[in-house]
C-alpha cells in the first residue's frame, strides 16, 4: 500500500508545482491580494493553510512532533513557498516512512481544533491531500478574479 500512496503523492506533488509555476510566471505580486468574494482571503494564505492542514495532522497530530505554527510567517513569494512546500514534502515522507505497516492502525490524541481525535494513518493523509485539492479549485478561481486564466491544475493533465 505505502508504495501506491508515495506514487500518488509524486502525483499531488506535479500538481502543485503547476499551480506554483502559474502563480510564479503569471499572477505574481497578485498572490498576496485580497479576493472580496472570498472574504478578502489572499492564495497565499491558502497555500499556508494547506501546507498548516499538512503539519497539523501527519506531523504534529500523528507523529507527535512538537507543534507549530505559520501565522505571519512572511511567505509571500512563490520561491518562499516552495520552501514551505519542501517541508512539507519532507513531513509526507516521514510520515508515510513512519506508518508504513501501520496504515490502517487507528492514532488517538487531542487536535486543536477537534479535541479527541482517533483516525488511521491512510484517513489522515487522505484528509491532506483532499484538501489541499479543495482549496487548489478555490485558489484558481481567485486567479480567475484577479483577471488570470489558469493552467489545467488536474493531477492528470491532458
Amino acid at each position: 500500500m505505502i508504495t501506491v500512496l508515495q506514487k500518488q503523492y509524486t502525483l499531488v506533488q506535479s500538481s502543485r508545482v503547476v499551480v506554483l509555476n502559474f502563480i510564479e510566471t503569471e499572477v505574481g505580486g497578485d498572490l498576496n491580494t485580497p479576493v472580496p468574494a472570498y472574504n478578502n482571503s489572499t492564495i497565499r494564505y491558502l497555500l499556508e493553510h494547506n501546507a498548516s492542514c499538512y503539519f497539523n495532522w501527519l506531523a504534529y497530530f500523528a507523529m507527535k512532533q512538537p507543534g507549530g505554527s505559520l501565522k505571519d510567517t512572511g511567505f509571500t513569494t512563490a520561491p518562499l513557498l516552495r520552501q514551505l512546500y519542501a517541508e512539507v514534502d519532507e513531513v509526507v515522507a516521514a510520515f508515510l516512512e513512519n506508518f508504513k505497516d501501520a496504515m490502517d492502525v487507528p492514532v488517538t490524541g487531542t487536535h486543536s481544533r477537534n479535541g479527541q481525535v482517533s483516525a488511521t494513518p491512510l484517513e489522515l493523509f487522505t484528509h491532506v491531500i483532499t484538501h489541499e485539492f479543495h482549496h487548489k479549485g478555490q485558489m484558481m478561481s481567485m486567479c480567475r478574479m484577479l483577471g488570470y486564466i489558469p493552467p489545467d491544475t488536474d493531477v492528470s493533465r491532458f
